[in-house]
């Protein structure tokens, strides 16, 4: 590993904490920290390695940040998920670059599966969700009302996943340059 990425881990790390902290205590990711978590990310990836293609340099970070970013916007989009979240993964990924952002798009979405579920215990609610899954799939082939389907949803920090999966990915990198 060189010293640029490094200092990119660093930057993400107390990024992601950061973030954890704030989407916990409360539900929003800032974008004081996501913002210049993509402009350093960028930034020392042109200076340390130029241009660069598919796998290095600020081809990478860009490519790797739009495809984290595109991942989420259909949730966001959807008020199921915030922005925060889309760009915390757009920093993830421009930090990370490609291949690695490949692994962190991978465990995010284990971990965030994994913390659905544990969430959904905890709280008691795995036949309160199941039943409201089976209202919407009702609504939509028009067996029930509209207004029958609507619950009230639960918060969950994916900013969490985001971090546990990153780090994750990030290990599984060291690991495999070791």
């Amino acid at each position: 590993m060189t010293p640029s990425h490094i200092a990119l881990w660093i930057v993400l790390g107390v990024a992601l904490v950061i973030s954890v902290g704030t989407d916990v205590l409360s539900r929003r990711i800032l974008d004081v920290v996501t913002y210049p978590l993509m402009g350093v990310g960028l930034g020392v990836r042109w200076w340390a390695e130029g241009v660069g293609g598919l796998e290095t340099g600020l081809v990478s970070g860009v490519v790797s940040g739009v495809g984290m970013a595109l991942l989420l916007v259909p949730a966001a989009r959807g008020g199921k998920m915030g922005w925060g979240d889309v760009k915390l993964m757009a920093g993830v990924g421009v930090v990370l670059g490609f291949p690695t952002v490949m692994a962190a798009a991978a465990f995010i979405s284990l971990v965030g599966a994994l913390q659905a579920v544990v969430t959904l215990v905890w709280h008691g609610a795995v036949w309160e969700t199941l039943g409201n899954m089976v209202r919407r799939w009702a609504v939509r082939v028009r067996l029930l009302d509209e207004g029958t389907a609507n619950a009230p949803g639960r918060h969950i920090p994916y900013g969490v996943a985001i971090a546990l999966g990153t780090f994750w990915a990030m290990y599984w990198q060291h690991d495999k340059l070791g």
